[in-house]
């Protein structure tokens, strides 16, 4: 990968439509802009990760401009994926003067782009190029001809082109000459797949369809520029449809296609749902080894035995209405999930559509696993629920005993129906171990249609019921079973470390919700979630069945005070009304404002080891604070110090401090003010009312 010192691979120049322009009549502005080979730059949707070039037409009064319009880009596939490029771009404005422009104009025309090739990529460049044109005839320019079929508003070949999306497929319905052999459709904001093939369908009479494929937003070298839109039905489809040698500008609307009469359930058989139902299986089948389950399984098949008198059938017949009882469990799970995924539809349609309206599962879309993690709430709950599991599973607290007894009453009966609520309920003590095995899975099986995630958690029943089933045919293996010791505990203890792992990528999720200029804000979400923490570990330490009541009273208090308190601590930001955003600090942007823009400036020197420092910006801040500072039209500036920094240092000095906090409020053409170290909110109102030149009234 070139260096900062590299020298430009991009060559800019420019070609106006004529020599002179007439007032009133519109021509056009080209930009070119060369890449040396091997480098490329990235259309205006890159495709995949990248910056895209930009272009600036700046054009002095009088003049009217409409742009920029893009050249068709490239699909370019390398070792860095798939991308949307430009060997050498041409951009263009469409300018129209005023009856009244001057005679003479300058314009200036300005390019951005980051250029790549499979090597790796350079920092961006931007350049500048300046066309003078005078006032005439409108001269027609001799080499623009050659530009009129780069562009997509001069080549723009119009057609009638309607979009309609069915599932995870678009289908683009447009006319062109017939015996039409390729089309490529290029999104401009990556809703469509780079990577996905683009299938073209003759109808006849001149009629095609180019059938896409949404980008889910799952691969990370294919973000979806609307990240708000994932998981959401597309309603418009925007960017360049090329076929043959001719291509047009899409902005349309997108229709849902009906459902086939055939299919009610609205697709069919979901992508990757085999690997999916055998993950769910493994999964089940793992559940079985966990300390919560597994001592159970000799017990239960032993009852099997019992209850049927020795007899081979009768045993397995017990057996199989154990399994009944597992999978009925997960139905019910299933089929909750369901309906509260479409409360919202069921609330619209008469109780007579009901049914058919779970069977459709038109909500299934919301419970798109993307969809859910746009959501800083229900990351911040995940991120909750994974630490609490692993807390658990590593002993700090036990969870699952007072379930375990749940419903004993009914598995103690005798007969079939104690075993299948026996299977019933062992769904239930088996959930707090299922994290570690079924943390990918179970979403990707949430988000399926709900025939088919029923389908799925199907086999997640079966593999945890897979045991009982092998042992009812089989009773003799029970004594070939392992017992239970030490080694449980230690497998328990050594998977917690699965779950701590999630939570902190979770977490790291989760602090991608606040925003750059906050990161002291999330130090006190790692001291919120310590707090949080230590609430368990006082419940598993005061709060066991062991204790003395009065000692366990104190110890839920005090846990749920803890939980309280770490859960509000740690909740998503919420950033203030008034909130100004803090820029970094250097000197030649401090005295640009101070000179250049008679600007006040307040400067917050600090770094992140300094416990004053962020106990300043937690306490000091304020509403009100940020109010009086916009009001004042301050700049601020943050000059962190956690790394040397030797200009931090020098005006440091110049403001006779050594060492941090150091808070000062810089007016034009007067001496810096210094704030006192520790800061309250009244402190600085004063501060500021003081210090700031007064408001001029009208």
């Amino acid at each position: 990968m070139m260096g900062f010192g590299a020298p430009a691979t991009m060559n800019v120049s420019y070609a106006p439509s004529v020599q002179n322009y007439q007032p009133g009549k519109s021509f056009y502005m080209a930009l070119h802009a060369n890449f040396t080979a091997p480098w490329h730059a990235y259309w205006k949707n890159p495709g995949t990760v990248g910056e895209c070039m930009t272009a600036e037409l700046t054009a002095p009064e009088g003049f009217e401009v409409k742009g920029p319009f893009w050249q068709v880009p490239h699909k370019h596939e390398g070792v860095l994926g798939v991308a949307y490029t430009y060997e050498n771009a041409v951009v263009v404005w469409e300018v129209t003067p005023a009856a009244d422009a001057p005679e003479k104009a300058v314009f200036t025309m300005t390019a951005s782009a980051q250029s790549c090739s499979d090597e790796g990529c350079n920092p961006p460049e931007t350049q500048t190029v300046t066309v003078e044109l005078t006032t005439g005839e409108g001269t027609p320019n001799p080499v623009w001809a050659a530009e009129e079929k780069k562009v997509e508003v001069l080549g723009d070949s119009p057609t009638t082109i309607t979009a309609t999306q069915q599932g995870n497929t678009v289908s683009l319905s447009f006319t062109a000459e017939p015996g039409l052999e390729s089309a490529y459709f290029f999104s401009a904001d990556n809703s469509i797949s780079p990577t996905a093939a683009q299938t073209l369908t003759a109808n006849g009479n001149g009629s095609y369809t180019l059938t896409l494929t949404r980008n889910d937003n799952s691969d990370g070298m294919y973000p979806v520029m609307d990240e708000t839109m994932v998981g959401k039905p597309l309603t418009r489809l925007e960017g360049m449809l090329v076929y043959g040698d001719k291509h047009s500008t899409v902005n349309t609307e997108v229709t849902a296609a009906p459902a086939p009469a055939t299919e009610p359930t609205g697709g069919g058989i979901p992508d990757g749902i085999g690997m999916l139902c055998v993950s769910l299986f493994i999964g089940g089948l793992i559940l079985n080894l966990m300390p919560c389950v597994f001592p159970v399984i000799g017990l239960k098949v032993m009852s099997f035995v019992q209850m049927g008198g020795g007899s081979r059938s009768k045993v397995f017949a017990h057996s199989m209405v154990f399994v009944l009882g597992v999978l009925v469990s997960f139905w019910i799970i299933s089929l909750l999930m369901i309906v509260f995924s479409n409360l919202a539809t069921l609330a619209e349609v008469p109780w007579t559509q009901w049914l058919s309206t779970l069977w459709n599962d038109a909500g299934s879309s919301t419970r798109s696993w993307a969809e859910w993690m746009q959501n800083p709430w229900i990351v911040y709950i995940i991120l909750l629920l994974l630490t609490v599991l692993a807390m658990s599973m590593y002993g700090v607290f036990e969870i699952g005993a007072g379930i375990t007894g749940a419903g004993q009453g009914v598995q103690n009966k005798e007969g079939h129906l104690g075993s299948f609520f026996q299977g019933f309920f062992v769904t239930v003590v088996a959930t707090p171990c299922s994290a570690p095995f079924l943390g990918a899975a179970m979403p990707a099986a949430m988000a399926l249609p709900g025939v088919w995630m029923t389908v799925a958690l199907t086999f997640m029943a079966l593999g945890l019921s897979f045991p009982y089933i092998v042992l009812g045919i089989f009773p003799a293996l029970v004594r070939l079973l392992p017992q239970p010791g030490e080694w449980m505990e230690s497998l328990k203890q050594g998977l917690s470390f699965l779950l701590f792992a999630a939570a902190g990528w979770m977490l790291y999720v989760y602090l991608a919700f606040w925003p750059a200029s906050e990161s002291t804000a999330t130090m006190w979400v790692y001291m919120a979630l310590v707090v949080f923490c230590s609430a368990f570990w006082v419940y598993g330490r005061w709060c066991t069945p062991f204790r003395p009541v009065r000692t366990r009273i104190i110890g839920y208090l005090v846990a749920l005070i803890l939980a309280g308190a770490g859960f509000w601590g740690a909740r998503p930001y919420a950033p203030s009304e008034n909130q100004i955003e803090w820029v970094e600090w250097s000197p030649e942007a401090m005295k640009e404002a101070l000179e250049d823009e008679e600007r006040p400036v307040y400067v917050d020197f600090t770094a992140k080891w300094c416990a004053t420092c962020q106990m300043n910006k937690k306490v000091a801040y304020t509403d009100e604070v940020y109010a009086a500072m916009e009001a004042g039209n301050v700049l601020l500036m943050r000059a962190d110090k956690t790394a040397p920094n030797k200009a931090i240092d020098a005006e440091m000095r110049k403001l006779k401090r050594s060492s941090v906090p150091v808070n000062a409020l810089y007016l034009p053409g007067k001496e810096p003010m210094v704030t006192s170290e520790l800061l309250t909110p009244d402190y600085l109102l004063d501060f500021l009312k003081e210090n700031l030149p007064a408001e001029e009234e009208d």
